[in-house]
């Protein structure tokens, strides 16, 4: 019997390139089910969540009614920014913190609409203890971090007149780390500080927005009115601006 060479090669050249073509569709098929990858700095921000993480530690004494002023002020320019944009959701989180035995986190407002905050009263601000700032920033950071989406704005702001003297969760390098990689997700980060190079310290943890008061009485008002021009202005740039990383910087840099 003659064998059909020419017969035998195409039957392999047919079974070949429908290999080949299964191996194609696979991995095409699977290429499409990869997720691609989100540039997070241009989605639209239809929300702002405020995170504010305020020290309630012993030194903070004394300065009870122009500190919690300050946060009712803040309260009423949030809602201010909301009836201006309707179309940005504003959200609120305010946590104070100190540290005796344990640590201790208030939660006075938790992720809530800004439409149904209420002025925080003075009876609820108590300051006592240390300072265990960075555990708090930790922990605050990485709960949110869990419940956004892609077009939540995270605006962290963190009050102390005091130097980070408690944490055990948290070290320096591991805060800065969490900042770092938060940052590069389109995070905003300030950091106000008193009895300290708050811009070193801001800087060292990676935060770019810094400002400098004094922890009296006269000095604390100042910044509070500081923080809610600059807060007004910052809700400005959200509406013109579509850069994430844009809005990072020189958010106390303000014309007001």
């Amino acid at each position: 019997m003659k064998i059909n060479y020419k017969l035998i090669i195409g039957i392999i050249a047919i079974y070949i390139t429908g290999i080949t073509g299964l191996i194609i569709i696979k991995t095409n098929y699977r290429k499409d089910k990869i997720p691609t990858e989100t540039n997070s700095d241009t989605v639209a921000i239809k929300r702002v969540h405020n995170l504010i993480i305020l020290d309630e530690s012993g030194s903070m004494s004394g300065l009870e009614k122009v500190s919690i002023g300050g946060v009712n002020e803040t309260i009423r320019t949030i809602k201010e920014a909301y009836i201006a944009n309707f179309d940005q959701e504003q959200l609120l989180t305010i946590v104070t913190f100190s540290k005796q035995n344990d640590v201790r986190v208030v939660h006075h407002y938790n992720s809530h609409n800004i439409i149904d905050v209420e002025e925080m009263p003075l009876n609820k601000f108590n300051p006592n203890g240390m300072t265990p700032l960075w555990d708090v920033m930790g922990n605050m950071c990485t709960r949110i971090e869990k419940e956004i989406d892609a077009e939540t704005l995270v605006l962290v702001t963190i009050i102390t007149d005091g130097m980070e003297n408690a944490s055990t969760e948290y070290n320096h390098e591991s805060i800065k780390a969490l900042v770092d990689r938060l940052d590069q997700a389109g995070w905003v980060f300030t950091y106000i500080g008193a009895n300290q190079d708050a811009i070193y310290v801001a800087n060292s943890m990676g935060i770019r927005n810094a400002l400098q008061y004094d922890s009296d009485e006269e000095g604390t008002k100042a910044m509070w009115e500081k923080e809610r021009s600059s807060r007004k202005d910052f809700y400005e740039r959200t509406r013109h601006i579509r850069s994430r990383h844009q809005l990072k910087n020189k958010y106390f840099e303000n014309k007001q």
